[in-house]
């Protein structure tokens, strides 16, 4: 059987080794070079060029595996490989971003891995103060609405590892609610947390649970995240995401609860969407709280890579199920962030942020959907309009071209954690426009009347925010 020919991306420490285990460990196949945009000091090394000509050197010296061994590589990085290598099928694997790697440089063939979105949207590793963060965690009683769903779960998980004393989650889907069970069974990580099936509109219920399990903290995640289909359930929108946060808020300062977490989005920047509104709400509302015994923290982020109902998920299932993917446009551009990353923003501002503030992950650069979908059939060692094709479908109710993380005038007063350049805090909330009380006292009214014959909740909401998208 003939030899393989792998061409090692990534010249520096970590393609050197990799190249040294294959050389021992690998029978069947053998590195044929190295192709790096800085080119190595060692005469040993056969380097071949840099990354713009990785197609034409592909092709020249039949490479049958590309593999991508720099463990500090950024998603645009990764994204520019597939980019290059867009009319070929040949393989694209990557060495494991962990910390393992970049701390111990222990480098294994064996655990290469095929690309996965993280790797061409997501950051690599950064270590953080973990004793730093169990110090603030070991101890305390944790709640969790709408912690079984993927950023919840995820939070579940990285409290458990700093140590918490007790993890509640309340999330009204029993479904989820039954995976996160199994999850956690496996992990030996079951006896750590009480699950409980529950409604935040349920504030009867929050409020006996409140009592009882007498929370340090609370993080808020259980919302309606879905903005063309609460463009079309404006009700159930206002009711669930801004009514049921209002109780649990309230229900929280009733019972002394020391700290609370609401989980925002990028979309109340200038929101175009209804989910948006209902959102952003909720941040006027926090700020118009002057309460003595609950400290507020907002978290704002992007899109998550593979949460539930995101993007990326819905490409890979049209792949397998249809040789096609859908975008909307092809100038659409997003900011994206991993699972992790959204957990691990919300984890550390609640121990490290600055009170009452909004905190904001630095998210880079936005990406381009468009090319997001090319890089995933790519990914998959398909080449794209050939393998699977890419339909351009057209802006859906409320979608914005482009997506913000916070206003001009907010921009103005971020300013970055003093230990790390990973998240921002607004210095100044701006100063809510509305009597908040009066309006959220309103909104409900209008959605317990049931049938809104005349649209006055849409009427209303749109009065409120004149930057919506007609709806």
């Amino acid at each position: 059987m003939a030899e393989r020919n792998i061409l090692i991306i990534g010249a520096g420490k970590a393609g050197k080794l990799l190249a040294q285990d294959i050389n021992r460990n690998v029978s069947d196949a053998h590195v044929i070079g190295f192709v790096d945009d800085q080119p190595p000091k060692g005469a040993a090394m056969k380097y071949l060029g840099i990354i713009d000509e990785l197609s034409e050197i592909s092709r020249i010296y039949k490479v049958d595996e590309m593999i991508v061994a720099i463990p500090s590589a950024d998603g645009a990085l990764v994204r520019r490989i597939l980019m290059k290598n867009m009319k070929s099928r040949i393989p694209i694997r990557i060495v494991p971003r962990d910390l393992r790697v970049i701390s111990h440089s222990d480098v294994r063939y064996s655990e290469v891995k095929t690309l996965d979105p993280e790797d061409f949207l997501g950051r690599p590793f950064i270590d953080k103060n973990i004793e730093r963060l169990k110090k603030f965690y070991r101890k305390k009683t944790v709640f969790i609405t709408g912690g079984a769903g993927s950023i919840g779960s995820e939070i579940v998980r990285q409290l458990i590892n700093l140590e918490v004393e007790r993890v509640v989650v309340y999330d009204n889907s029993e479904y989820l609610i039954f995976l996160l069970e199994q999850q956690l069974k496996e992990r030996g990580m079951r006896d750590k947390c009480e699950l409980i099936v529950g409604n935040i509109l349920h504030n009867n219920k929050l409020d006996a649970l409140f009592s009882r399990i007498k929370p340090d903290i609370v993080f808020h995640a259980a919302a309606y995240k879905h903005v063309h289909l609460m463009q079309d359930n404006i009700d159930e929108a206002v009711y669930n995401n801004v009514i049921g946060t209002k109780r649990v808020i309230d229900t929280a300062m009733k019972n002394g609860v020391k700290l609370f977490t609401f989980i925002s989005t990028d979309k109340v920047v200038n929101p175009t969407s209804i989910m948006g509104a209902t959102k952003k709400l909720c941040e006027h509302y926090i700020q118009s709280l002057k309460s003595k015994t609950t400290k507020f923290n907002i978290v704002r982020f992007g899109n998550v890579i593979n949460s539930n109902g995101s993007a990326l998920p819905l490409f890979e299932r049209q792949m397998i199920l249809h040789k096609y993917v859908t975008v909307t446009h092809k100038k659409m551009q997003r900011f994206f962030m991993s699972i992790r990353e959204a957990a691990s923003l919300v984890v550390e501002s609640t121990a490290e942020g600055k009170p009452n503030s909004i905190h904001i992950l630095n998210m880079g650069e936005l990406i381009n959907i468009y090319e997001v979908a090319l890089c995933l059939i790519r990914s998959k060692s398909l080449i794209p309009e050939e393998d699977v094709e890419v339909r351009i479908t057209g802006l859906r109710k409320g979608e914005k071209m482009i997506e913000e993380l916070y206003t001009e005038t907010e921009k103005g007063n971020l300013c970055q954690f003093k230990r790390g350049k990973s998240i921002y805090a607004l210095k100044n909330e701006e100063v809510c426009p509305i009597d908040i009380i009066e309006v959220l006292d309103d909104l409900e009214k209008i959605v317990k009347l049931g049938d809104d014959i005349k649209g006055n909740l849409r009427k209303k909401i749109h009065r409120l925010f004149p930057s919506l998208k007609k709806i």
